[in-house]
């Protein structure tokens, strides 16, 4: 984390100490409902802690088969956090965990980025990516308007009320978008698309934003490329009889006696705060970063809760460059940890506004949690920002407001008085002995932490739990009346054979929750694909060759039930409801048409029918061949007003790349018709070949499918571009000597090819335009017009006709 560490020189010797920690049985005789509010109990049992730490018992969970459930309120695993007394107690409890779980190679799961001339043996590169950021939904747009009465639809989001980041917003008279590193401000207010300003936001990717009245502030992850300070390290003789006695300087790179400290990258979340006060004028006012990853963020009304995961990145641990060097790196670690500060292990932030700059710990020490099991060294940060205040008036740095706990973080899910982070994490046996997949697929469970995001007042922390199995994504978690209910897969992360999902249901007992309800038996031996949980009802889709749809009574949260089930060829990655669903009855799915061993052959949209909720029926369904939605995997890219349900398509099939608006009624689905973003013409200087001429050139009309064919001379340039020059394609060259790889000797095909009487010095160009940034991502309505956004195009439409008004370039 922090890069302060002022490094004294290091003595490795034998007898690095650990800590070895206490434990304690956490109390879990309490299993009552606690009062009409289970979430928000009044009982508090935070208690201090020192430099100990205390372990919670697990005890294995028993769920009903389809149809039936268990109460019980033992198979949680209850995981409750304690504060500490003050920063001392909570530096000698993480050097005691990191002395006793140090190795060769650093700390288990602390995942760096490492530099190509670092000599590593063994080292993992798992996990380096950054994750994607999470989102969600629930048939509600991201603005607290009631959605009947709405003209402008937002965010597609999973709680009314509570809004969610995105790429693009509006407030029915301005769209605020941001496409790669561009931000761009459009007038609509005027019924035509208008782009009064753009700017360059660096630093980043992955850009989501809110907006409101003249501020907007944008989220992001950047890195960047870290050396180890430079460290001396005496290795005692008697340490390694091998090893002569020598004194190193580690700044990156081999040092000798068989170990090396490699250069890395750190992560940190950016969040840049825009003036949107001259729609003319945009100017970036001030920006943050913090140590870490941004997980994502949600807004009520102007205050938003940033969730960011963080860990200690700048150790610069020793690492073995041959066999021989493992025990000397182990030892050079455990000596590294003893000189850490607690800036070593907490993230730090840095407000930069105009000239000047506020820079601190980002969290009190009295403000971080910890696990009373070990929960690893990362930290879950709450920060809590207002838009119309802006960045530096937000953060305090004499009194820091934000709340951590030690623990990952990877889903983030919200209601609109409680904020979730959850993670799914594995506990590794020592040894892989027979039998070993079985109890690694017995050790993942999800760890949840809960938050108190009430209007008006700082965010505190409440309690944590655990449930066996992992998250498939915040759908598998939902919050009502006071009782949070999740579902999970046992098992690894898309393991085979074994899996079974399962619902609990979760009540607070003071800082811990507890299972009070659960039924399993969803989808035996398959995956979990979508889950959406509603009030009383709930709808679970799980696949592996025929996609079971499951119906969930939830009206008792001590007794949840299926009700109902039925298995279709498919599965739906995403559900929505279609209206109130206690009225029309109606869900639709998005996701892949299969066949009955499995194998999915395109985009299918099914209408289901639940208002018998014993019988649920497929009352209809459409399906594109070869087709993919981006809202199978992202919830923002649908959107629905009413009836009218608008999606990204594309189509190997045939070609089309765009969006598809429908009429969902109680009726069925009916395509009403299609939008698209024009890719403009190639223009070139060389001879263009028709595509009907390419259907006999064999491999090589495969190749040049979906993009131009030109013959060119030597002294033409080629090299096709767009005609009105903006996003080019690319091209690549095939000489007459290389088409034998493409067109064998003595067909039709090498016939035509050769009748295109090529010199040896010609040349056969096969350009491609760049469909991806014509690619519709978003879509919105605003008064009686359809806006579509891809990273080059917002485009508006007649919404009644689907014809192109207007479009400006985002890039």
């Amino acid at each position: 984390m922090g890069t302060s560490r002022a490094h004294a020189p290091l003595v490795v010797g034998l007898a690095a100490a650990a800590v070895v920690l206490g434990a304690c049985t956490a109390d879990d005789a309490a299993r009552s409902v606690l009062n009409s509010d289970p979430l928000r109990s009044t009982t508090t049992t935070e208690t201090s802690t020192s430099s100990s730490t205390s372990s919670s018992s697990s005890s294995s969970s028993t769920t009903g088969s389809a149809g039936g459930s268990t109460r019980s309120g033992t198979d949680t695993r209850p995981r409750g956090l304690q504060r500490f007394a003050d920063c001392s107690a909570f530096l000698d409890y993480v050097k005691g965990e990191a002395q006793s779980r140090v190795g060769p190679y650093g700390l288990e799961g602390m995942h760096q980025y490492y530099g190509p001339d670092v000599v590593m043996m063994e080292a993992s590169m798992d996990d380096m990516a950054p994750a994607a950021t999470t989102a969600a939904d629930s048939g509600g747009f991201s603005a607290s308007v009631p959605i009947d009465t709405v003209d402008f639809t937002g965010t597609n989001v999973q709680e009314a009320g509570v809004d969610e980041p995105d790429i693009v917003k509006t407030d029915g008279t301005r769209i605020i978008a941001i496409s790669n590193s561009t931000l761009s401000y459009i007038d609509v207010a005027g019924g035509t698309p208008v782009v009064t300003d753009q700017i360059d936001i660096d630093g980043g990717w992955g850009y989501e934003l809110f907006f409101s009245g003249d501020r907007a502030l944008l989220f992001t992850n950047s890195n960047s490329w870290v050396s180890p300070m430079p460290v001396d390290i005496e290795f005692e003789a008697e340490f390694d009889a091998e090893a002569p006695s020598t004194t190193s300087n580690i700044g990156g790179g081999n040092i000798g006696d068989g170990v090396s400290v490699p250069e890395h990258w750190v992560a940190s979340a950016r969040v840049t705060e825009v003036d949107l006060s001259d729609p003319s004028d945009l100017r970036v006012v001030s920006s943050m970063t913090i140590e870490g990853q941004y997980l994502s963020a949600r807004a009520i009304g102007d205050r938003v809760r940033l969730a960011v995961s963080s860990g200690p990145q700048t150790l610069g641990w020793v690492y073995p460059s041959t066999p021989s060097g493992e025990d000397n790196a182990t030892t050079a670690n455990r000596s590294i940890i003893e000189e850490t500060t607690l800036a070593d292990w907490t993230p730090s932030f840095s407000v930069e506004t105009g000239g000047d700059t506020i820079d601190g710990e980002l969290l009190d020490c009295s403000q971080i949690h910890q696990p009373t099991e070990f929960s690893g060294f990362e930290m879950i940060s709450i920060v809590d920002l207002d838009i119309s205040a802006g960045l530096a008036a937000s953060i305090n740095p004499e009194s820091p407001s934000s709340v951590g706990v030690l623990a990952s973080g990877q889903t983030v899910y919200s209601s609109l008085d409680r904020m979730y982070v959850a993670t799914t994490r594995w506990v590794p046996s020592l040894e892989q002995t027979e039998g070993w997949d079985q109890v690694r697929d017995d050790s993942y469970e999800t760890s949840i932490h809960s938050f108190a995001i009430a209007a008006g007042e700082p965010t505190t922390y409440l309690a944590s739990g655990a449930v066996p199995g992992s998250l498939l994504n915040q759908f598998s978690l939902d919050e009502h009346n006071g009782y949070l209910r999740a579902i999970t897969t046992a098992g690894a992360p898309w393991s085979a054979d074994g899996s079974e999902s399962t619902l609990r249901v979760l009540a607070a007992e003071g800082d811990q929750l507890v299972e009070v309800g659960a039924v399993g038996g969803l989808g035996k031996g398959e995956q979990l694909y979508s889950a959406r949980l509603m009030g009383d009802i709930g709808f679970a889709v799980t696949f592996r060759q025929i996609d079971p749809f499951y119906v969930l009574d939830l009206s008792d949260p001590f007794n949840p039930r299926i009700t109902g089930e039925l298995k279709i060829p498919g599965y739906s990655s995403y559900l929505h409801p279609v209206g109130d669903v206690a009225e029309t009855g109606l869900v639709l799915g998005v996701g892949q048409d299969a066949s009955d061993t499995g194998q999915v052959s395109g985009l299918k949209l099914s209408l289901f029918d639940v208002s018998d909720p014993a019988n649920p029926v497929e009352r209809d369904v459409w399906t594109l061949a070869g087709g993919s939605s981006g809202a199978e995997y992202d919830h923002r890219a649908f959107q629905m007003l009413g009836s009218t349900a608008i999606l990204p398509t594309q189509s190997w099939t045939d070609g089309f790349g765009g969006a598809t608006v429908f009429d969902v009624t109680a009726d069925g689905i009916v395509e009403r018709g299609r939008v698209e973003h024009a890719v403009p013409e190639f223009v070139t200087d060389c001879r263009l070949i028709d595509q009907p001429d390419l259907e006999e050139y064999s491999d090589l009309w495969w190749r040049a499918s979906g993009g131009v064919m030109s013959v060119c001379t030597p002294d033409q340039t080629g090299n096709a571009d767009f005609a009105d020059g903006s996003f080019s394609g690319w091209c690549e060259t095939i000489t007459p000597n290389d088409l034998q790889y493409y067109v064998a000797d003595g067909t039709q095909a090498a016939q035509q090819l050769e009748d295109l009487d090529l010199g040896q010095d010609d040349r056969i160009e096969l350009c491609y335009p760049d469909t991806y940034s014509n690619a519709i991502q978003r879509s919105m309505v605003i008064a009686d017009q359809l806006y579509t956004m891809s990273l080059s195009t917002l485009q508006a439409n007649d919404l009644a006709t689907l014809t192109v008004n207007a479009s400006v370039q985002l890039n």
